[in-house]
Parts: C-alpha cells; structure tokens; sequence
C-alpha cells in the first residue's frame, strides 16, 4: 500500500510582507517567487471529492512567471525596502507582456477543452514565495490565492514514513520553530474545495 504524504497548507492571518520578514528574521532566505495562473478543465462530477482526487479529476493548464530568484535584480529591490507587493506585481505584469504569446496559446489550449467538452471549473491566480535555509530538505511556500488568502504549505520527506497524524504534528511544528504558531489541532486549507464550494473547506492533509 503506497504511503500517504502529508503535505500542509495553513491559512494565515497576516499578509504576505509580515511573513517575508518574520522567515527572514528567523534566519531563512527568500531563494525563488513566481506568479502563477492555472486553469482546470473537467468533465466529472467533483462533489465530494478531497482536494487531491479534484486535482486528478482535472486538466490543468498553467502559465507561470518567474518574479524573481537569488541572482534576480529584484532581490536588490527588496533589499532596497521595495514591499513585496510593488516589486511582484511589477514583474507578473512585466512577464506577462514579455511572455504574452505564450500567455494566448494557454489561452487557446483552454477554449479547445471546452469545445471538446470539458468544463472550467477553476481559474486560480497565485503569488508563490520560497524560503529556505542551509540543512532544509524542501522549501516552506508562502502563498497568495486569489479568493482564498494568504497560506502557508510545507511538506519534508524525512516524515514520509510516519502515520498521518505524526507527519501533520512534526511538519507544524517546524513552522512553529520559524515563528508560526499553530495547534496540532487546526485543520488546513485545501484551495480548490473552498474555491468549488464558495466558502473555506478544511482537512488534515492538502495532498490528500
């Protein structure tokens, strides 16, 4: 029987520049940040799916601009106290006008599913900030998803082998150690349920 990899994602209270400061301070380094669109296409019923069988169910199309990594100019905006805000909005637009033709054939891939009869079901725009540091197997994600808010998702392969319940505990603890503060108890975000649904859905595992 395949293990099941936990995988947690964390709504949060603050925006996204109080995180950025709060990792750093704690000794990570912001090393990558992208924007992202994805579109999923489905032609199946998803009521009463969890959020990984949504995401199986679907075709999903994405197109993704790089904002910035470690060697990028905008790392020195920020360093130069740019918010996190100016400087990624600037480049998704700025990439989104240099990228445009790869933008319009994502686009066209779109409109030909649904001529082949599948449906949209998501339209998700997301901003994805990566921090790390020296010893770190995988990167915490601080994200922000149009309509669902400011999350943080976090997964370590060290834990795999553990039941559920003891991943979920040793992966919030980490964030904790970084300066989040949950409860073994709360319960994660999954993205594309809160989206389908039109209001916040919740479980233990964002990969299951």
């Amino acid at each position: 029987m395949e293990k099941e990899i936990v995988e947690v994602g964390m709504l949060l209270k603050h925006d996204m520049e109080y995180y950025h400061k709060m990792l750093l301070k704690h000794g990570l380094s912001l090393v990558y940040a992208c924007a992202t669109r994805d579109m999923y296409y489905t032609k199946q019923n998803l009521d009463g799916l969890t959020e990984n069988q949504m995401k199986k169910a679907c075709i999903r199309l994405r197109f993704s601009v790089k904002v910035f990594d470690e060697t990028s100019e905008n790392i020195d905006d920020l360093k130069q106290g740019k918010s996190i805000e100016e400087v990624y909005k600037k480049a998704f637009k700025n990439g989104c006008e240099t990228n445009h033709d790869d933008f319009q054939k994502t686009l066209k891939q779109g409109k030909q599913l649904i001529l082949d009869g599948y449906k949209q079901v998501f339209n998700t725009l997301k901003f994805d900030f990566h921090y790390c540091k020296a010893g770190m197997k995988s990167r915490i994600q601080i994200q922000e998803i149009e309509g669902v808010g400011v999350v943080v998702y976090y997964d370590n392969s060290d834990y795999y082998g553990l039941p559920v319940d003891s991943q979920r505990e040793k992966l919030l603890d980490e964030l904790n150690a970084y300066g989040f503060n949950f409860k073994h108890t709360d319960l994660g975000i999954d993205k594309l349920r809160t989206i389908y649904y039109h209001k916040r859905m919740y479980s233990k595992n964002q990969n299951g």
